[in-house]
């Protein structure tokens, strides 16, 4: 990767991170080219890992703990109508499901109440990601900065998974505390401790690179096509390659749009280019082995939670 190009991804990086909300009119031409999607109108692919990723992630969700965070709200509203008898009996009901939950995982932090997905996904392929990266890098050579943000703005294909939890130390106790008030008639004070304890649940973002997730799928499908029984060696040897260079395609999407490094993705090639030499020999199963080993580096490296 030249300089240029990695100033370029550089700052996509930024603009990633901060998702800041920016309207500008710039070029017709880069309006056109700009091509982010929202979960409402993504392709059929990205909406299948969507409903994956969200299927594994729904089973860490704890019906008590979201139960917990829905009653704690109705809580709240309900003592700001002057309904504390129903309030009271609402956070009874709360602080028995926070029980169970602390019965259930004693030494537990943070409980995952609830689970949200948004997908942001460029549509192009690798040459018309160097092409944004030129047309971008060529208005910021000429100080055009804001246009040059909304060409790099589109630059990202992702997956965002957030995920709101209860910190286990201190709700409860704030539960208790607040019952203990509406049973002294300070109702007030009461509905004050339920606002400040719900603004303490913790809301984290994991990042999913949705090129990657794809590249992970076209290796599955080649692993299993390479040990299908009822085709020949020459027709699964075909399939596999033409799958293993459409992975190979959707990572070099990723590398280009700055998830992870050169040195990573480098690593990642060669050891998928071993497929080609081992296949159908004693050594194919610890290429795959391998390969799955530094895909899965890759996206624990990538994937950080931010709060």
């Amino acid at each position: 990767m030249n300089t240029r190009i990695h100033k370029i991804v550089t700052y996509i990086a930024l603009i990633l991170i901060s998702a800041l909300p920016f309207s500008v009119d710039v070029l017709a031409d880069a309006e056109k080219k700009q091509s982010v999607t929202s979960s409402s109108n993504a392709d059929k692919s990205s909406l299948a890992l969507k409903r994956k990723v969200l299927n594994e992630k729904n089973q860490q969700i704890a019906s008590e703990a979201r139960d917990s965070v829905s009653g704690t709200q109705q809580a709240l509203r309900d003592l700001e109508k002057n309904n504390p008898k129903a309030a009271r009996a609402i956070l009874q009901e709360v602080s028995k499901k926070l029980t169970t939950i602390l019965a259930k995982n004693p030494d537990l932090e943070l409980v995952s109440a609830d689970i949200e997905a948004d997908i942001f996904d460029f549509e192009g392929d690798a040459n018309a990601i160097k092409k944004e990266i030129k047309q971008a890098d060529d208005l910021l050579d000429t100080g055009k900065l804001q246009s040059a943000r909304q060409i790099l703005s589109g630059l990202g294909s992702e997956m965002r998974i957030t995920t709101l939890s209860i910190p286990l130390s201190t709700f409860p106790v704030a539960i208790e505390n607040a019952v203990a008030l509406i049973d002294a008639g300070n109702t007030t004070e009461a509905a004050s401790v339920l606002d400040e304890v719900l603004n303490t649940l913790v809301e984290r973002t994991e990042i999913i690179p949705l090129p990657i997730l794809r590249a992970e799928a076209l290796l599955t499908e080649a692993s299993k096509v390479e040990h299908k029984e009822d085709m020949s060696k020459e027709k699964s040897r075909a399939e596999v390659l033409k799958l293993a260079d459409a992975a190979k395609e959707k990572l070099k999407v990723a590398e280009l749009l700055g998830y992870g490094g050169k040195k990573d993705y480098k690593l990642l090639y060669t050891a998928v280019d071993e497929i080609k030499e081992t296949m159908h020999s004693e050594k194919s199963a610890a290429t795959w082995t391998k390969v799955k080993q530094i895909l899965a580096d890759l996206r624990n490296k990538i994937i950080q939670p931010k709060k």
